[in-house]
This record gives C-alpha cells, sequence and structure tokens, in this order.
C-alpha cells in the first residue's frame, strides 16, 4: 500500500518501529506516551481506566467545537450522558429508528450519481461522501430535509473544526482578541450552528409530545425531561447534538472514500463484492443487509483496519501507572493509535494487505479483542459504532450495486492527521455506472 505520510502520523510511525510498541517523545515539558500493543489498549481502556481521563488535552476541543458533551465529559458527568443516550444506540434502535433515513438518503444519493457518472470530470470523494454522511446525520439528529440547511450547517462545522486545528498547529499562537479573518469566519459559523440548534431545541420544548418529530433530538428532550432543571439546560443539548454531528459525519465520510480506494485499487475485492450485492433481493432493509451481505460489512472493516478515521486518541495520565515495566507518571499524555495497532505484525499477517476474508466469522473468533479499536475501546467506545456500521454498509451496498468509483492513474492518498485521518491531496475519482 503505498501511501504517502507526513507529519504526526509518519513521526509515530517511525518512533514505534524504532522504538517499539511503548516509547516517550517530549514536547516541551510535555511528556508523551506511544503505545501500540493490544494489551495496552485493553489496560488503559479497561483494566487501568480510572488512571486516565479526558482532562486538558481535550479543553480545545471543548472551548472550540464540543462544549461539554458526551465525547468531552468525564466522571460522573460522563457516567450519566452516556447511561441517558445509549438506548438510542443499540443495534435494535438503530435499525428501527434510522433505517428509513438511510435508505431515503442513500436512493437519493444513487439517483445524484446517475447525473454524476454521465460526465467526464472527476469528483473528489470525501466532499462526495461528507454531503451523504451530513444529510444522513442532520436527518436522524432533526428531522432537516432542506438541502440548503444541510449544506449550510456541514459548511459552519468543517469551518469551526478547521480554526480549532489551526489554533492547535499555530506556534505563534496569537491571542484571540488579536481580530483575523480565520476567528471571524469561526465566530460566525459558531453562531449559525449554535442558532440554529438552541432555536431548534426551543420549538420542540414547546410542542406538545406527541407532535414532535420522531429523530434523536426528541428523544434526548424527552429522556432530559426526567432530569432536574440544572440537568436539562438547552446548552447541554446543543452540546450533545453539536458532538454527534462531528463525531459522526466526518468519520463515515472519511471511512467510505477510503472504502472506494480501496475497491478500486483491488479489482479482485470489487469484483466479489459485486458478485454479493447483485445477488441481493430487492427492498432489503439495512437491518437485513447484516446477515445478507457480510461481505460488504468485511470490507468497511479492513478499510477501518488500514485506514482509521480516528488514527490516534489520547488520554491524560491522571495517576501514576505502570505498564509492561514502563513507569508512566502523572501528567503525562498516553497517546493510542488504531493506525499503528492495526497494523501490528504480531496480530496481522501480512498487514500492509487489503484483505476483507480476515473477517470472516472463524478468523475473527481467533483476534486478540483489542487489536481491532477503530471506536476507541472499553466503556468509552464510541457511541455510535453500531449507527457507523450499519449507515456505511447501507451506502456501500447501494452504490456499489450500481456504481464503480475509479481512480485517476498514478493516484495515491498523501495521508494527513487533520481530527480524523484523510487524504491531504484530496481523492479525485471517476463514477462509473455499472448497470442500469
Amino acid at each position: 500500500m503505498k501511501t504517502k505520510k507526513h507529519g504526526p502520523l509518519h513521526l509515530l510511525e517511525g518512533l514505534w518501529h524504532e522504538f517499539g510498541d511503548i516509547c516517550e517523545l517530549r514536547v516541551g515539558s510535555r511528556r508523551m506516551v506511544l503505545m501500540a500493543h493490544p494489551e495496552h489498549v485493553r489496560l488503559v481502556n479497561l483494566e487501568h481506566m480510572d488512571k486516565y481521563t479526558k482532562g486538558p488535552s481535550y479543553e480545545p476541543a471543548r472551548k472550540y467545537w464540543l462544549g461539554d458533551g458526551l465525547v468531552t465529559s468525564v466522571g460522573a458527568d460522563w457516567k450519566n450522558q452516556r447511561q441517558m443516550l445509549a438506548p438510542f444506540f443499540t443495534p435494535k434502535a438503530v435499525a428501527q429508528d434510522h433505517s428509513p433515513v438511510f435508505t431515503e438518503d442513500v436512493t437519493w444519493f444513487t439517483e445524484r450519481w446517475s447525473g454524476v457518472s454521465r460526465g467526464d470530470d472527476a469528483v473528489d470523494m470525501p466532499s462526495e461522501m461528507a454531503t451523504l454522511a451530513a444529510s444522513i446525520l442532520l436527518k436522524s439528529l432533526f428531522s432537516t430535509t432542506a438541502r440548503e440547511v444541510i449544506v449550510e450547517l456541514g459548511g459552519s462545522v468543517e469551518t469551526m473544526v478547521r480554526y480549532t486545528q489551526g489554533r492547535l498547529s499555530d506556534r505563534l499562537k496569537l491571542p484571540e482578541w488579536m481580530p483575523s479573518r480565520g476567528r471571524d469566519e469561526y465566530n460566525a459559523a459558531r453562531r449559525r450552528v449554535d442558532d440554529f440548534i438552541l432555536g431548534l431545541i426551543a420549538e420542540r420544548r414547546a410542542m406538545p409530545a406527541d407532535a414532535r418529530p420522531a429523530d434523536l433530538l426528541t428523544r434526548m428532550i424527552s429522556s432530559e425531561e426526567s432530569l432536574t432543571e440544572a440537568n436539562r439546560t438547552p446548552r447541554r443539548l446543543r452540546d450533545q447534538c453539536v458532538t454527534m454531528f462531528i463525531a459522526g459525519y466526518e468519520t463515515t465520510a472519511k471511512t467510505m472514500s477510503f472504502v472506494w480506494y480501496l475497491l478500486a485499487k483491488h479489482p479482485e475485492i470489487a469484483e466479489a463484492l459485486h458478485a454479493e450485492v447483485d445477488g441481493l433481493p430487492p427492498g432489503m432493509s439495512p437491518k437485513e443487509l447484516e446477515a445478507a451481505a457480510p461481505f460488504s460489512l468485511a470490507v468497511i472493516k479492513e478499510s477501518l483496519r488500514l485506514y482509521p478515521p480516528a488514527a490516534m486518541y489520547v488520554r491524560d495520565v491522571a495517576e501514576p501507572d505502570c505498564i509492561d515495566g514502563y513507569e508512566i507518571p502523572e501528567g503525562a499524555l498516553v497517546m493510542l493509535s488504531p493506525y499503528l495497532t492495526h497494523r501490528h505484525p504480531d496480530f496481522w499477517k501480512d498487514p500492509m494487505r487489503f484483505d476483507p476474508g480476515r473477517w470472516s466469522e472463524n478468523a475473527e473468533r481467533g483476534m486478540h479483542p483489542y487489536a481491532f479499536h477503530p471506536f476507541a475501546a472499553g466503556p468509552r467506545v464510541c457511541i455510535g459504532k453500531n449507527f457507523a456500521y450499519l449507515e456505511s454498509q447501507t451506502i456501500l451496498v447501494a452504490l456499489a450495486q450500481q456504481y464503480a468509483p475509479v481512480l485517476p492513474p498514478g493516484y495515491e492518498p498523501k495521508l494527513r492527521m487533520h481530527g480524523v485521518l484523510g487524504p491531504e491531496n484530496g481523492m479525485p475519482m471517476f463514477v462509473k455506472r455499472r448497470r442500469k
């Protein structure tokens, strides 16, 4: 797999190859400990999880994006939020509540690609998949169907993310009171997002319960009505909504982009996928696909193995720990990297090879349970995991039945971490129709 790498991802991979599964680097006075072994993943996320938290390292995300939503909250606050939201994301709940949205939007996008496939121009696949993923999430969250609203909110969130990433990487760290174009764009984008969500929350709360749309916002409002007044503020709901949107739409967009890239690079795998999806009876629900199209799900998992959107995640060390004889002091930062763990030669045979066959029932049963953690692991595993799998499989099956995206000659992605793993140089692809 001849993907080009630079930036933090390249640095971490080099450290891993040189120093092994646990090593340390320093940035200023901060000690950072990189871990790549599945057992390290298990210890940090499960057995020793009380010693690790989402502390100072998550302050920029709290301040600029997410507030105190599920991803950034800690302690009892996180447990309460998780308990409230968990029933909405079980496999049964996702299939029952969101399948109609998946089906509707994928049908719309299939028709959209019909026009694209008649042209001679390449599309940017991450942008294409972002358009679809944003539409699905905004409908699931808010019952938002207006395309102009979907485009505006998606663009505003991307502006917020881009500004925050720029602040994190800016060595000068100019004071925030200093006027700048980027700051003005961020402020305008955040106002648009907040005004939309807070206005919608106020409208929903003013509606009779039986008149509210059956979406995630309504379910969250209904759950919060049993809480004390202090715990059901509009700001908390706003934080949850922004968290779900940011955590969900860009990760799915990048996942599906790499799925199409890998299928285009491996025509024999694409042929096997087409054989499976072409044999499916018409009108299958997303839930039925899980059993009827196991190879499509294997393709998605194998893409997540090679190109996990959350290629790295961090934990702040709240108490001293010792792992594999390595002393980890309080105040250090632990970095766990699915990107590295998923390439570990002790747990993956020929790890750089794209092989969906790894995900057959028998093969998966023999895996180390923490060798694959694209959604993190332990109690803080991504609550949207079931949503992401069913959404991605629905997209892949429906689009692969009619289309086969093709790469321009010589293209290879230049990998870069910008919040999530993606191609720095875009991903141009030609959408070719397989059948009418």
